[in-house]
């Protein structure tokens, strides 16, 4: 499942598969470490395939596309091809901390006709790093309220994540989409 997230979230999708691997580690945080090398994996996948659509597609064309992703917008589309011509892949780095997708940058790294092993080399820490951040931070926050309230139902603990993915996405898609 973690695999197919990544990768759908790499191409088209626009929920992060952080949603899943932060599910996982409600329960099971060292399952959930695993779930985030599949995520990896499938965002690998993905990436390479976004590379190579937009290497293959006029840039108007993916551009129009990717535009029509809720959060994503024809500037941000804009701003991430001007950082990688002026940073390279060093830019994905900077993707994760202000909400840029992905397939932004696997896009204008195609469409730049930059190179693909450098392009997946540097995906590598970009995505982990964050994957993992999420995935232990709901897995911590769970251990905590079990521990804090020992008689906590499981179903609280479940409705209250969903209800934080929820809002996260409520606040976000609108916030993103005004801010470009």
């Amino acid at each position: 499942m973690a695999a197919a997230w990544g990768f759908a979230e790499a191409t088209f999708f626009f929920v992060v598969p952080d949603v899943w691997t932060s599910r996982v580690g409600l329960r099971s945080p060292k399952r959930a470490l695993a779930t985030t090398g599949s995520a990896l994996a499938g965002a690998l996948l993905g990436g390479a395939v976004t590379y190579t659509w937009g290497r293959n597609t006029a840039a108007a064309t993916s551009q129009r596309a990717l535009a029509k992703v809720p959060a994503v917008t024809e500037s941000m589309i804009e701003q991430v091809e001007q950082e990688v011509t002026e940073a390279g892949h060093v830019s994905l780095m900077l993707g994760p901390t202000r909400g840029v997708p992905y397939k932004l940058y696997a896009r204008a790294s195609g469409l730049q006709r930059r190179s693909l092993l450098n392009f997946l080399a540097w995906s590598v820490p970009a995505r982990l790093l964050r994957f993992i951040l999420v995935t232990l931070l709901a897995a911590g926050l769970a251990a905590g309220a079990r521990r804090l309230f020992p008689r906590l139902p499981e179903k609280l603990i479940t409705a209250v994540f969903w209800a934080s993915w929820a809002g996260f996405y409520g606040w976000f898609v609108p916030t993103v989409s005004r801010r470009r």
